[in-house]
């Protein structure tokens, strides 16, 4: 036998791991009773058993309701797999052709003036992604910022001074603040910056030195208009007391530097107060959304 070199090698015609379709294929077979479940947890329990003996989980007082063991081992069929590494989430889901539902909790409303000593604590985007992401990756699931804007957006229109806009819109361009990788779905967070940059003048009527801002209200529209888009709100529950750093008085020979970063601290402490039952109710739509999500599977 006398060794020949090729000259064109052929495309074998096994699958390619690294073939974009297949992964997409293989993700989305992902068993619904994995997604929401933090694999790491899972493969550490699988360890911890391995490590630890021989023992039955039949043995257990609960028949394995509460032994890893039962989460490993319920019967799957053929086409259900549990995929690991980092691979593209699946591009088709129902979700995205469905109105998702606004979850509601918190008024989501709140008036500045000039005058006001006592202020609603608004949320600021950035905090809002941070509880978001978090209250997702308790779950499981990652979200991630959004790549870019969405245009042909059915958008709001908000008015500052308080004039009746209930379910007035108009076209646009959308920035969402993320994107809920799993489910290849855009999240949009509600914020104050949002309701003023869809406000509308509506008319000539007197010129007022408070703002109105109905949060709750244009996240309900964004979310009734525009299909396989996750909304989410400011709750704007609390309120900050001016009063409790403005009133500050200087201790006896206190140098202004320490009277300021005295003054700085009660602030941050007083806004940190405000904020968190905001906070509490952020984490409750977003867990609510989960609730909905997954028992869409």
């Amino acid at each position: 036998m006398k060794i020949k070199p090729v000259i064109e090698a052929t495309t074998p015609n096994y699958p390619d791991k690294y073939n974009e379709n297949i992964k997409r294929i293989l993700n989305a077979s992902k068993p619904n009773r994995w997604i929401g479940t933090p694999l790491i947890g899972v493969l550490s329990a699988a360890v911890t058993l391995g490590l630890g003996g021989c023992a039955d989980p039949r043995d257990s007082e609960d028949n394995g309701a509460n032994n890893p063991i039962a989460i490993l081992t319920p019967s799957v069929t053929p086409t259900q797999h549990v995929l690991m590494g980092d691979v593209p989430a699946p591009t088709n889901y129902q979700y995205q052709g469905t109105y998702i539902p606004l979850f509601e909790f918190g008024e989501g409303t709140g008036s500045i003036a000039c005058v006001a000593v006592t202020a609603p604590a608004f949320m600021s985007e950035e905090e809002a992604f941070a509880i978001i992401a978090a209250a997702f990756s308790e779950a499981g699931l990652l979200m991630t910022h959004y790549p870019g804007n969405i245009k042909d957006m059915t958008l709001p229109v908000t008015n500052l001074f308080g004039e009746d806009v209930e379910n007035k819109t108009v076209q646009g361009t959308l920035t969402p603040d993320g994107k809920l990788t799993s489910y290849d779905l855009p999240v949009a967070f509600v914020s104050t910056n949002d309701v003023h940059k869809w406000h509308k003048e509506l008319g000539d009527g007197p010129y007022v030195s408070s703002s109105s801002f109905y949060i709750k209200q244009a996240a309900q529209t964004l979310a009734e208009n525009n299909a396989g888009l996750v909304v989410f709100y400011d709750p704007a529950a609390g309120m900050i007391d001016g009063e409790k750093w403005w009133g500050l008085e200087r201790e006896a020979n206190e140098s202004d530097e320490s009277f300021s970063a005295r003054a700085d601290a009660v602030r941050e402490e007083v806004i940190k107060s405000a904020l968190a039952e905001s906070e509490k109710l952020l984490r409750q739509q977003v867990e609510a959304f989960i609730t909905w999500l997954f028992d869409m599977n």
